[in-house]
């Protein structure tokens, strides 16, 4: 008996080690917006590559471009359940300067790279746009770092994707976020900072919160009855998710996806340990459980027989 209650203990303490905790943020974040919206559902960006710089990576180019269609991807997994449907609508049009910048005409925003902010600045982008009457006047202009500010980690292409994505988010009217993590663990997108260390292989991908594309339908509501917005746009507003929402991060569906099976992989893994683990101990009570009970008893001590009276005398 005592070795079942050993083997259960040892079992629930091997399955609380792999379990995994979760970090939860505070479901009353905020995101403010920048007082502007682009007045077509058109958005065009043009990217500026510097190929002829050493520090440049080309495939920078390609993360720029990822880090808008994802945008696209996030707006259809997050309409398919919040509604606010007319964002759909919103289409962006990247080009590559050299390559097809006609197609962009007057871009209305541009992505270009420098080496790094150095001494400027400690973060990895920067977007200026220019507003009037809540409208954002072409260009924007986003610049992006290929290096940290101490001009010694470069840029992974996953970092740029999530530097670009972030980017984009300011250049669509997006402020920063007040929570660093959304509630079910994963990166804010629209953060003042940037979550993850730059150069880190292990570093994954980010994708805009319920939260920010919630104030991003707030910003484009105009889109549910034109195409073009003849007035001005919502002033700078603070929002938080309606009651009910849940705050998560959005992914593309495809990414969705990918991550379930990761998840299913990761538990079928768990799985497997223990049922190791609990078959181990299982033999060794067992064995103890046979050793026991091949102990042999030990021998009762000799019988006393009494003292042999003595011969009586005649």
């Amino acid at each position: 008996m005592r070795a079942l209650v050993l083997l259960v203990v040892l079992f629930v303490s091997i399955t609380g080690f792999l379990s995994v905790s979760t970090v939860h943020a505070a479901s009353s974040a905020e995101i403010p917006t920048e007082g502007g919206t682009w007045t077509s559902s058109t958005i065009t960006i043009l990217i500026v590559p510097q190929l002829s710089a050493p520090w440049f990576k080309s495939s920078y180019t390609f993360d720029v471009n990822h880090a808008v269609s994802r945008w696209s991807q996030s707006i259809t997994a997050y309409t398919d359940i919040y509604g606010s449907n007319y964002l759909r609508d919103l289409s962006f049009v990247t080009c590559v300067s050299g390559v097809n910048d006609t197609l962009c005409g007057s871009p209305d925003i541009q992505v270009r790279f420098i080496e790094s902010f150095g001494s400027q600045s400690s973060g990895l982008g920067l977007t200026r746009y220019g507003v009037q009457n809540s409208v954002f006047q072409a260009p924007t202009i986003t610049t992006l770092v290929a290096y940290d500010p101490s001009n010694t980690t470069q840029l992974s292409d996953i970092d740029m994707v999530n530097i670009a994505s972030h980017e984009f988010g300011h250049a669509l009217g997006l402020a920063h976020a007040t929570a660093s993590l959304t509630d079910d663990g994963t990166f804010e997108l629209m953060f003042l900072s940037y979550g993850q260390a730059v150069g880190n292989p292990r570093n994954t991908l980010e994708a805009p919160s319920t939260l920010d594309l919630f104030a991003l339908s707030y910003i484009y509501d105009w889109l549910a009855t034109s195409s073009m917005l003849n007035g001005s746009g919502h002033p700078k507003t603070d929002l938080a998710l309606p009651s009910g929402a849940s705050y998560s991060s959005v992914y593309p569906y495809p990414e969705q996806l990918q991550m379930l099976q990761n998840s299913i992989s990761q538990l079928k893994l768990e799985i497997i340990i223990l049922a190791i683990v609990a078959a181990l101990l299982l033999a060794l009570v067992l064995v103890f459980a046979i050793l026991l009970s091949r102990k042999k008893p030990a021998p009762p001590p000799p019988y006393s027989w009494g003292s042999v009276p003595s011969t009586p005398t005649v």
